[in-house]
């Protein structure tokens, strides 16, 4: 998948592109459901094609979130698929090619009109995938109806897909990160379509773990994902990407039985042994075990730890 960052005006492009347009903050069941409208209407444009020339499944992108740059949310500087881990899932999908936009308060202040006939030519779009909650233009004030008035002009279709529910309610990025606030990651994973994951770098640690039998990678916290609830979790992790997956027990919190400082994030793998440091760890949450607790001393924490691991390893019985 090529990826073509965005700082201003995009480059020209001659290839010609169903542009799915959207933050695709998590990539879930609402973005799958653009992305399957977008590689639909690469195979009506192809078919359109005199010469069959290949159209390109493509995506843009706004990174930073828009809810950072602009209003500083809380939380928002942090993301469900900062863009390492929205490339790979993407290309995963089958995209193309991706655009991703610098997003900052002088691209938001580009004008509806300039981002249609300027921009959007000159990427080589041939037609327009969007969500019925899709804004653009100054101030976020142009819609999908906005969106397709403008296109029509320059005779290039926009399709506007409806919502994507589970349980009468609309599936969203804000719903995911209040899942997460929560621990409910097996809830959250319903919405996304797969296990919400983040991916940490090992790093040394105190080696407490080790000393009581249950030895931990402990990870670092880039500051780019959205982190779950304190607590522990039952987990799957592969290993710089590695095909094969490990069970693990993932504890995140600031482990108040031994005194941590901050909040920390380690994970012990089942059935492993070796050398870890360095390593980056793809974490994929399955289920939550138990809230953070304070144990009244080492032995008690090593008898929860045992339970914890059983836990785990019931997940997948």
């Amino acid at each position: 998948m090529e990826v073509i960052d965005i700082k201003g005006m995009p480059p020209v492009s001659r290839q010609p592109v169903v542009l799915a347009i959207g933050k695709f903050d998590g990539l879930h069941l609402g973005h799958q459901a653009i992305l399957r409208a977008a590689l639909a209407g690469v195979r009506q444009c192809e078919s359109k094609t005199p010469s069959g020339e290949p159209v390109q499944l493509s995506v843009m992108t706004f990174w930073p979130h828009p809810m950072w740059t602009l209003l500083q949310k809380p939380g928002y500087e942090r993301m469900l698929t900062p863009p390492l881990e929205q490339t790979r899932v993407l290309q995963q999908m089958g995209v193309q090619r991706l655009f991703r936009v610098h997003f900052t308060p002088e691209y938001a202040n580009i004008t509806a009109e300039e981002f249609v006939f300027t921009h959007l030519p000159r990427m080589g779009v041939v037609q327009v995938v969007v969500g019925m909650d899709f804004s653009f233009g100054r101030g976020g004030k142009a819609g999908p109806g906005d969106l397709r008035q403008l296109c029509d002009e320059i005779n290039i279709p926009v399709q506007i897909v409806p919502p994507v529910a589970k349980a009468g309610n609309k599936v969203s990025s804000s719903q995911i990160r209040s899942l997460l606030a929560q621990g409910q990651v097996a809830e959250a994973a319903t919405l996304l379509g797969r296990p919400y994951s983040i991916v940490g770098q090992v790093i040394a640690g105190r080696a407490l773990g080790r000393q009581i039998g249950f030895p931990t990678a402990n990870l670092t916290d880039s500051g780019s994902y959205v982190l779950p609830a304190a607590g522990v979790y039952g987990v799957e992790v592969r290993i710089n990407g590695d095909m094969q997956v490990w069970l693990g027990a993932f504890n995140l919190g600031r482990r108040p039985t031994v005194e941590g400082h901050g909040q920390q994030a380690e994970v012990h793998l089942l059935d492993f042994s070796g050398d870890l440091y360095g390593r980056d760890l793809q974490i994929s949450f399955l289920a939550r075990i138990r809230e953070e607790q304070k144990f009244s001393g080492v032995a008690e924490l090593k008898q929860q730890i045992a339970r914890d691991v059983e836990a785990v390893r019931r997940l997948k019985k």
